[in-house]
């Protein structure tokens, strides 16, 4: 190899530490004054002992102020018991780990600080000093101050909301409680007038329409003979005003039967879908225990209004050919079910109707049965619907 390929190579070739020979302690202090954290060595009696660059930077103080001073000239007067912590835990041998604190700059002013303290041993092993290593963390805490205070701030208004919304919702839980008083009101205005619509129609039409009844049969007996060319007339008479008796009796007893308040509900449910069957030809199968008793005036009105209601949907709408009512006590309450082998309802009209959202007479229903704080379900397919109306065995209205 030439002469000028040598030194080529040479020139190229990235020297090893070990072939500049630098001193170990002269390495080492080079990485001490170059470091960004504040380094500083101090005795057992808190002298200071050296002082990098970043020392400088972050406290102020040139190394020539600092050196031989005590450690105390960079520690608040209200740290100085902290001071005096670290130099104990020391001289045992301990090491303190990134403990954040605060220290004093030259002008007096305060700078956050994240302190690592290192023992420092002479050859036998003997601690005779220690090492501090600050790492400003001013920007970290302010970021940290920053987001606590942005924390603390969204949590009041979340606190704030909150308690809005719980006020709101106190006011519509008041609002819901007197809208159910008033539809409690009115369904006993609604079931009075009905009782006195029927006592009219029983007592003061009916009356009135079975004696002209009675005139016109008297009538027809006398017309045979003295004009039997309006006899017919009079007989068709007779049989429309009877047939207007008929219908009132039993527009009375739909409006409130009166077998309700003498016989009570398994009696007035029998006479109802006797009714019905005639009226609609629809198979009615009810089911109820011989010994079932009577029930609390306004459970069994309740009860028969749901069956009342069900039946009526189960003929005009469901399509089915036969409905089965069973009513039962059992030990948590009461219960009537009504179940038809109609075409049922739409998935979509079955939750609008079980969250109050359609179907007037099943709300009615629903709200009768909350009164007494009782429950309704509804179950509804392609094979027919299923009402299950529940009310605990003391009937009680309830306040909500």
């Amino acid at each position: 190899m030439s002469t000028d390929s040598k030194q080529a190579s040479a020139v190229r070739r990235t020297p090893d530490l070990r072939e500049l020979r630098i001193p170990a302690g002269n390495l080492l202090a080079a990485i001490v004054d170059s470091s960004d954290d504040a380094i500083i060595s101090k005795n057992l009696e808190g002298t200071i002992m050296s002082w990098n660059r970043s020392a400088q930077r972050v406290f102020g103080y040139s190394e020539q102020e600092a050196i031989g001073q005590n450690i105390s000239l960079i520690v608040p007067a209200s740290r100085l018991d902290e001071e005096r912590d670290i130099l104990e835990r020391l001289k045992h041998g301990e090491r303190i780990e990134h403990s954040d604190t605060v220290r004093m700059r030259k002008d007096g002013s305060e700078i956050e600080v994240s302190l690592t303290v290192s023992p420092v041993r002479d050859d036998v092993g003997r601690v005779i000093g220690a090492s501090n290593m600050a790492r400003d963390i001013s920007e970290r805490k302010r970021v940290e101050r920053a987001l606590k205070e942005l924390a603390d701030t969204l949590e009041t208004k979340v606190q704030l909301r909150t308690a809005e919304l719980w006020r709101r919702n106190e006011e519509l839980h008041d609002q819901s409680k007197r809208l159910r008083e008033l539809s409690r009101r009115l369904q006993e205005t609604q079931d009075q007038e009905r009782r006195h619509i029927a006592r009219e129609l029983h007592d003061s039409a009916g009356q009135t329409l079975a004696a002209i009844a009675m005139n016109l049969s008297q009538m027809v007996r006398r017309a045979e003979k003295s004009a039997p060319d309006i006899t017919a007339q009079a007989v068709e008479t007779e049989q429309l005003v009877r047939q207007l008796i008929q219908e009132i009796r039993t527009t009375s007893y739909l409006l409130h039967p009166p077998l309700l308040d003498e016989a009570g509900l398994v009696s007035a449910l029998r006479w109802y879908i006797d009714g019905l069957q005639t009226r609609s030809q629809l198979d009615i199968a009810l089911s109820a225990p011989t010994d079932f008793g009577r029930l609390p005036e306004a459970a069994e009105l309740v009860m028969f209004r749901v069956v009342q209601e069900c039946l009526t949907n189960a003929y005009r709408h469901s399509g089915s050919k036969s409905a089965a009512v069973r009513i039962d006590k059992q030990p948590e309450g009461v219960f009537v079910e009504i179940e038809d082998q109609g075409k049922g309802m739409s998935p979509e009209l079955l939750t609008e109707i079980q969250s109050d959202g359609a179907g007037v007479g099943l709300r009615g229903m629903r709200e009768r049965v909350r009164h007494l704080n009782g429950e309704l379900t509804i179950e509804s397919s392609a094979a027919g619907t299923k009402v299950r109306a529940t009310l605990p065995t003391k009937t009680e209205l309830s306040d909500s």
